[in-house]
């Protein structure tokens, strides 16, 4: 089993947060018990020499079939002061060709008028108005999450962040794709960036994240970064009740779309369509546009690790090592070396790299 390892400061600031916002609070008391029964065993029947250390854990079946009937869907929309893009969100929603069955939105306190932009739909959409909450903005999303969850009946949840938006077919490609893999925990796909005007300035995709095999690839790559960001996932409701509300007593500033997909590949089948379904804005007041900082880009690489290692110690499952990470190293490289110089470097490191961690 590989050990955790310490860096230095200058790579790891602060990302602790004092222990009144560890997340696990009050809503940790209120999980379902019966429904936390663990990883299911019918993703760990290949899997012993790069998964399952041991036979004791409790597995049980992560989706009920859904036996040809019409699948449920529900859209978690988590809203801050989006006043300028919520509605371009929630229309995105109500003209879908396949229509949530029901959309709840989790305004966390704005300042702005979108609480009033949101009231204006009426029936068509269940609002809470969260109260102004204490803690970073992982944590209010984890909260925010949560509680929009326990208010759903869907089979699908769908998550949306307030300042983005679906394509008009992404919820029937969605549902066609977990209608015929019934075992599937997490459907996602790539998106199209937009800037705060709604135009198209890029995609996101990467070839890296349509793996087949998750669990495989997470062992072979020593890496869990395989997944995109919030507006892009759907997760099987089983699944979410296996594993809401997350635990946040790491105190690491990891987001709860994040956490949830690291460990999906031991809960069921991770789905990963071609196309693009969403549009993710790109503006001034975007969080994940910090993810930019080569600084952070090595934070979240180690901070994914200790999550997912974190859940397989408590599982007795094999872990993963930094260190043999090969995008890892080529993220030091690229924070400690000029552009240049870089690029210069990176194809010669990718290759040996590549080739020593084959074996």
């Amino acid at each position: 089993m590989s050990q955790s390892h310490a860096f230095p400061s200058w790579i790891l600031p602060d990302w602790r947060c004092p222990a009144q916002h560890a997340a696990g609070s009050a809503d940790a008391a209120s999980r379902d018990a019966s429904s936390r029964a663990g990883p299911p065993a019918a993703e760990f029947h290949s899997s012993r020499e790069w998964g399952r250390a041991d036979s004791s854990l409790d597995l049980s079946s992560a989706l009920a079939s859904t036996d040809g009937r019409r699948i449920r869907t529900s859209v978690l929309v988590n809203t801050h002061n989006h006043a300028r893009f919520i509605e371009e969100c929630i229309d995105s929603l109500l003209v879908q060709t396949v229509q949530p069955d029901e959309i709840i939105v989790y305004d966390d306190a704005s300042t702005d008028d979108t609480p009033e932009r949101l009231r204006r739909y009426g029936n068509r959409i269940v609002l809470i108005q969260g109260q102004a909450g204490e803690g970073p903005g992982y944590v209010r999303q984890a909260h925010a999450i949560f509680t929009a969850f326990r208010h759903s009946t869907g089979q699908l949840i769908f998550l949306l962040d307030g300042d983005d938006r679906f394509k008009r077919t992404k919820i029937e490609h969605y549902v066609n794709a977990y209608a015929v893999n019934p075992d599937a925990v997490l459907v996602q796909s790539p998106m199209d960036k937009i800037d705060e005007h709604g135009r198209i300035i890029g995609s996101n995709r990467e070839p890296r994240k349509h793996v087949v095999e998750h669990l495989k690839a997470i062992y072979r790559e020593q890496d869990v970064d395989f997944y995109y960001p919030t507006s892009s996932l759907a997760f099987a409701r089983s699944f979410l009740l296996s594993t809401l509300p997350v635990d946040l007593s790491d105190g690491l500033a990891l987001w709860t779309d994040t956490r949830l997909s690291v460990i999906a590949p031991y809960f069921g089948r991770v789905l990963t369509l071609p196309e693009a379904w969403a549009e993710w804005r790109r503006h001034g007041g975007s969080d994940s546009l910090r993810v930019r900082s080569r600084r952070l880009q090595l934070q979240q690489t180690w901070m994914r690790t200790e999550v997912f290692n974190r859940f397989c110690r408590r599982h007795g499952l094999r872990t993963i090592s930094t260190w043999r990470n090969g995008r890892f190293y080529l993220q030091l490289l690229r924070f400690s070396l000029p552009e240049g110089a870089y690029h210069l470097f990176q194809r010669r490191l990718r290759r040996r790299l590549t080739r020593a961690w084959q074996v």
